[in-house]
Formats: structure tokens, C-alpha cells, sequence
């Protein structure tokens, strides 16, 4: 099952935003396990984080930022068609 996180930082006025966002991207991919969270010290420290929100897909980072959903949705959409 493909896994795709996004971490903001505590107090991250996007975070309505983002909420919405994982929201309409499990409606258009809705086999993915999708973690909207608050980032822990240890994210930034061990996958070398600076910018958030953060979007990681399967731990890698994909974006950070606020990407346009339909570039995330494409981006999302190559990766589902290689794994398989």
C-alpha cells in the first residue's frame, strides 16, 4: 500500500489547508494511507527537513511547501504506476 505522510510544524497557519488537501487526494486515491501530522524533532533531524509542510512519500521526501494538488496528484499517480 503506497504511504504518503505530510508533517507541519506546530502553530502552521496552513494547516486547514493541508487538511483539506489530504482530504480531496484520499477521494481521488483512496487505496493510500495518508498521515496528516505535526512534525517531531527527530523528523527534522533524521530525513533532514527545513521547510514545511513536508510531503513525504514512503518516508522520502516528494515536496515541501503547499504544492498545487494537481501536480501532487500526477506526481502520486507516476509512483503508484511504477510500483506495480
Amino acid at each position: 500500500m503506497a504511504r504518503l505522510k505530510i508533517l507541519l510544524h506546530r502553530g502552521c497557519l496552513s494547516e486547514q489547508s493541508v487538511r483539506t488537501l489530504a482530504r480531496e487526494i484520499q477521494h481521488e486515491l483512496p487505496n493510500w494511507d495518508i498521515d496528516v501530522r505535526l512534525a517531531e524533532q527527530e523528523d527534522t533531524d533524521s530525513i533532514g527537513i527545513l521547510v514545511f509542510p513536508a510531503i513525504l512519500l514512503d518516508g522520502q521526501i516528494l515536496a515541501t511547501g503547499f504544492p498545487r494538488k494537481d501536480w501532487l496528484l500526477t506526481k502520486l499517480r507516476e509512483w503508484e504506476g511504477m510500483e506495480r
